[in-house]
């Protein structure tokens, strides 16, 4: 044989270039070899649609914040104040409408000071005055401070006595706000199939 002749590199399997398709073995340049392979990469893509993941199913949306309307805004000012300067806690009837991604708050109306005591409205007199079709729910403040320094700004254990008596005398999901600051509310829309709760500018 003559000089580089080298027999081997004809059977050797780290040398040959070839991919196999059906019965026929068909050589590629080096250089062709890459883009083979990206091509068979994206062979996956083009497979029945059977073979995808089922899409994911669609999560239901809640109420995510309370929204004030300008009328209402104004009466929940005027209870705040009113409430800091007698040192006593106010109740007022809400009432608006539970969109699908927020709760519009259109009416509030303050209850009578005459139901009133040191330490608020009695939970009859909301239930009874706060009711469909033109409320919804009631608020009222909270103007004692933790340690003299911070405000509560969630509802006590008899706050949610009154709601859980609200729902099940009016049989529907209510909406609920407590004011701590003279700017600041923390609400809830709660019933049999809603829980959700928000802090709001009013």
């Amino acid at each position: 044989m003559g000089r580089g002749h080298r027999p081997e590199a004809l059977t050797n399997p780290v040398r040959e270039r070839g991919y196999l398709v059906g019965p026929l073995r068909i050589s590629v340049m080096p250089r062709f070899r890459d883009l083979l392979l990206v091509a068979a990469l994206l062979v996956p893509a083009s497979l029945p649609a059977q073979n995808a993941l089922p899409p994911a199913p669609e999560v239901q949306r809640y109420p995510s914040r309370f929204r004030f309307g300008p009328g209402a805004s104004t009466t929940l000012r005027e209870l705040w104040t009113r409430s800091v300067a007698e040192k006593r806690e106010y109740v007022a009837c809400m009432g608006g409408v539970i969109r699908k991604d927020s709760v519009f708050v259109e009416r509030v109306l303050p209850l009578e000071p005459t139901r009133a005591d040191s330490l608020g409205v009695s939970a009859q007199a909301s239930i009874d005055t706060c009711g469909p079709p033109l409320y919804h729910g009631t608020v009222h403040t909270h103007i004692a401070l933790i340690d003299g320094e911070r405000p509560y700004e969630r509802f006590s254990g008899s706050d949610r006595g009154v709601m859980l008596m609200w729902w099940r005398r009016w049989k529907m999901d209510g909406m609920f706000c407590v004011l701590y600051t003279q700017r600041d509310a923390y609400c809830e829309v709660d019933g049999a199939g809603i829980f959700n709760m928000s802090r709001s500018a009013y």
